[in-house]
């Protein structure tokens, strides 16, 4: 085990679908990521991935219905930080979104979630629920692709 990282430590969250507990949400999944042993700039960046799929779970999965709730699930490993959000609205088909990138897009004032989310972590799955709702499911490795500073000799 690294120096500074703990044992698989898991949290699971369930708020109602209200914005003003992103930061609730933001706060824990960063402390949870400085656990898997991410520095303060990487554990930063899960931080606002989660905040964005938790974002977009409040409002387009569950449309702010405070009745209905989101499910935030972050599980600190040795090498990895993943976390799992899921809302109980009907789902979406996250390829059906428009590009942010696309010259006609430039200028929305929204739409750049997944953007941001795909930049900050390594892996996101899309997952509707069986019974109703999407689940995302976010991993972000530490030393993705190895240590740029050691040498193969």
């Amino acid at each position: 085990m690294q120096e500074g990282t703990v044992p698989e430590t898991s949290i699971k969250l369930v708020i109602p679908s209200e914005v003003k507990l992103v930061d609730l949400v933001h706060t824990a999944s960063e402390k949870m990521a400085e656990l898997a042993g991410f520095d303060g700039d990487e554990a930063l960046n899960v931080g606002l991935a989660v905040r964005e799929t938790v974002i977009n779970a409040i409002v387009h999965g569950n449309h702010q219905d405070p009745g209905l709730t989101v499910d935030v699930t972050l599980t600190a490993g040795e090498d990895a930080l993943e976390a799992r959000v899921r809302d109980q609205g009907p789902g979406f088909d996250p390829e059906g979104t428009a590009d942010p990138t696309e010259h006609d897009n430039l200028l929305r004032t929204s739409g750049r979630g997944l953007l941001l989310i795909r930049a900050f972590v390594d892996d996101v799955v899309f997952e509707r629920a069986e019974d109703r709702g999407m689940q995302v499911t976010l991993t972000k490795r530490r030393n993705q692709g190895g240590d740029p500073t050691e040498s193969d000799s």
